[in-house]
């Protein structure tokens, strides 16, 4: 952030926090001693002082953004100031309109209607070719969590408030943090989609990772299921009614995270059709497990007019080159995410274009001081029974 960008926000924070003072609240999310004996509470916005997750978020920075800035410090905000969030009428958040009560009951109806899939051939396959911009998933817009916390189990409600009540304070963590990947819904935004009559790519790119999806539509189905497991991004198999794709996934790997939080159990029903520079998606989450329905939410992906190629084209990111191995990334005495500095024997040096070999000489470093300090040799160590090395 610019030296002038920095004052304006110090300015900000100041008139803010006189202006708005402590809001007269007997207990919320921000004075609690302890969020788990305010159950009571986690249903009513004002608990939340009227912030969406979003905002919530956005306080750990405890500084106003002046309008300009983008990303996460476009976003912040003063600690413990109010939200604009706008509760919805009970029980339309995410409401799905559909009467399954499963994911393959769901996939197996739209399979029906569409008298067993167009059978498309490279000649009569949509056209998805294109860079594209846009978001998908179950999005919560300008609800307060109060809505959310709604359709989760009662189980559930008090890790996803544990979160909440985390992320205020700076303590953010999730699967990014220690560079896995983002699981099932941090798949659904693809930055293109490669169309063939017999199976479907989306691919993605973020600032920490690329994420990839394969779709089949060979009329094979699942894989058996003495075969099948977990998977980040589960695994799809669909059809095409018309120049409509609809996608049934199952096999997806259970992840804890805010609204987003669910189990092995997850499946989902998605549709997308192009309409002339935007393709227009939908998608049904069914996992009985956390939510207490099924949930719904559309998206749209629209066409990127870039021509510049060096900005339109796709390019690989690893999370490594950010924040390194996961044993940079810890638990400081704070409880909040810090990284290892320069001089740490556990830093990694993104900036080092061979780490493997300054590890390799590490190793080699702390192998000898092991030796030296009487300590047994490693092939001596793996020996069978009648004393020949493995």
């Amino acid at each position: 952030m610019s030296t002038k960008h920095m004052a304006a926000a110090s300015m900000a924070t100041l008139l803010v926090g006189l202006s708005l003072g402590t809001p007269a609240v007997a207990q919320d999310i921000f004075t609690t001693q302890d969020y788990r004996q305010d159950r009571a509470l986690w249903t009513d916005p004002a608990y939340y002082r009227n912030n969406t997750p979003g905002q919530l978020r956005g306080q750990a920075f405890n500084f106003a953004s002046v309008g300009d800035e983008g990303g996460q410090i476009g976003n912040s905000r003063v600690y413990g100031s109010e939200g604009t969030a706008q509760p919805m009428p009970a029980g339309e958040l995410l409401k799905s309109p559909y009467p399954y009560a499963s994911a393959w009951e769901h996939y197996q109806a739209w399979l029906e209607d569409a008298d067993g899939g167009t059978q498309h051939t490279r000649d009569t396959i949509p056209d998805w070719s294109g860079r594209w911009m846009g978001g998908g998933g179950l999005g919560t817009g300008r609800s307060p969590p109060s809505d959310i916390i709604k359709f989760l189990q009662p189980e559930y409600q008090e890790s996803y408030i544990q979160e909440l009540h985390a992320v205020v304070e700076g303590r953010i963590w999730g699967a990014g943090t220690f560079c896995f990947p983002r699981g099932f819904f941090g798949a659904l935004s693809p930055t293109e989609w490669i169309v063939t009559p017999e199976r479907t790519w989306t691919l993605g790119e973020s600032n920490t990772g690329n994420t990839i999806r394969w779709i089949y539509t060979d009329d094979v189905g699942h894989t058996p299921e003495n075969f099948q497991f977990s998977k980040w991004h589960g695994e799809s198999i669909g059809f095409w009614d018309g120049d409509s794709l609809i996608v049934h996934t199952n096999q997806i790997k259970g992840w804890d995270g805010g609204p987003s939080e669910f189990s092995a159990q997850l499946e989902a029903v998605e549709r997308y059709r192009r309409v002339g520079d935007v393709i227009e998606g939908e998608i049904t989450v069914y996992d009985p497990v956390v939510y207490t329905r099924p949930l719904h939410g559309t998206t749209r992906f629209r066409l990127d007019p870039e021509t510049n190629i060096a900005l339109s084209r796709m390019f690989l990111n690893s999370c490594t080159d950010t924040n390194g191995p996961s044993t940079k990334v810890y638990l400081d005495e704070r409880g909040i995410n810090n990284e290892r500095l320069p001089g740490d024997p556990f830093y990694f040096n993104a900036a080092d274009l061979r780490p493997w070999v300054t590890y390799l000489t590490e190793s080699d470093r702390r192998y000898e001081a092991y030796l030296a300090a009487g300590g047994t040799p490693h092939h001596a160590l793996n020996k069978h029974p009648d004393g020949t090395p493995d």
